[in-house]
């Protein structure tokens, strides 16, 4: 293997591995054992035996039939979190096996650190995809990063100068992407938990941190009645899913945020409340206006006592 087809196995098997472990084992096991793929690292021979193909062939079986279960799959890759990265980061270093000792280290923390981010933006696009959980949307998410994952390899052994800029531009988004994952990674996981809290009836005012109660307190010389933990759906001047806390001070709503470390506010046009409120299975749906344009928040379950209370026109 020549040093580009080198870079290319070892970024190309990081990253798919990512995604999915047990496909890019079998994959490149397979492509081995029936001359698909030739001059892979000794290291990287193991893949071929019978015992490794059955064994990832069986594993992926299973993370297939998992992947097309909405509320399954989030349980599956938190698992897998502990699993991908150690196999990226050794599938690295077995495509490193003719380099340097020095090489071979940096491979192996490249290798993790990559298939860390590539899980990270996977798990995350699939808590996305919960927002709307009907099993056609993970099946189709499902079947693209399997395809994703083959083509990715079968560049990288066969065309390794095209595949170079196509796993960077992969990596990029990945790094571009991965704050709003960790937003949404958030989100959901806040959902879930809430879902949890309002089935025994358990309140969450003493999740509200001090920053966010010290500025609804410089909004009412009163304590507020309430300090409601929300997320930003579409809100002007506010990253999707940021997370915010609502409160209903000095006879209006204001939202309460923190960017770039500095605790700010805005104030909702006067009007008795939410213009509409919606339930959801995990979120409810609270539409405000601001300068007459529609700000939607979403609120989670347990406080669901919250916003009824408050009048909404139709």
């Amino acid at each position: 293997m020549g040093p580009a087809q080198t870079l290319a196995a070892i970024l190309g098997l990081s990253t798919v591995s990512g995604i999915n472990l047990y496909l890019t084992v079998l994959l490149v096991g397979a492509g081995q054992r029936y001359g698909w793929i030739h001059g892979l690292p000794s290291d990287l021979a193991i893949l071929s035996h019978p015992v490794v193909l059955g064994a990832a062939a069986l594993l992926f079986l299973l993370e297939f039939l998992a992947d097309k279960v909405p509320f399954i799959t989030p349980i599956w890759d938190g698992l897998h979190t502990f699993i991908r990265p150690v196999g990226g980061a050794l599938l690295a270093l077995g495509a490193a096996g003719e380099l340097h000792p020095v090489a071979k280290v940096l491979a192996l923390l490249a290798g993790g650190t990559i298939a860390l981010g590539t899980h990270g933006s996977k798990m995350g696009v699939r808590l996305l995809a919960h927002t709307a959980p009907e099993p056609a949307s993970h099946s189709v998410l499902s079947v693209a990063e399997d395809l994703g994952v083959a083509a990715l390899l079968a560049l990288a052994y066969s065309h390794p100068a095209i595949a170079l800029p196509v796993l960077g531009a992969v990596l990029v988004a990945t790094a571009l992407l991965l704050p709003l994952l960790l937003r949404a990674l958030a989100f959901v996981l806040t959902g879930f938990r809430g879902a949890l809290r309002s089935l025994v009836g358990r309140g969450n005012r003493d999740e509200v941190p001090l920053w966010a109660e010290l500025k609804a307190l410089e909004l009412t010389p009163t304590r507020p009645t309430e300090v409601l933990p929300c997320f930003a759906r579409r809100v002007k001047g506010l990253p999707r899913f940021q997370g915010a806390f609502l409160v209903q001070a000095g006879g209006g709503w204001h939202l309460i945020y923190r960017r770039w470390f500095r605790t700010r506010s805005l104030s909702f046009d006067p009007a008795p409340g939410p213009v509409r409120t919606f339930p959801g299975l995990l979120w409810d749906t609270a539409v405000f206006l601001r300068d007459g344009k529609p700000q939607i928040l979403l609120a989670g379950r347990d406080w669901r006592h919250a916003l009824p209370t408050v009048p909404a026109t139709p």
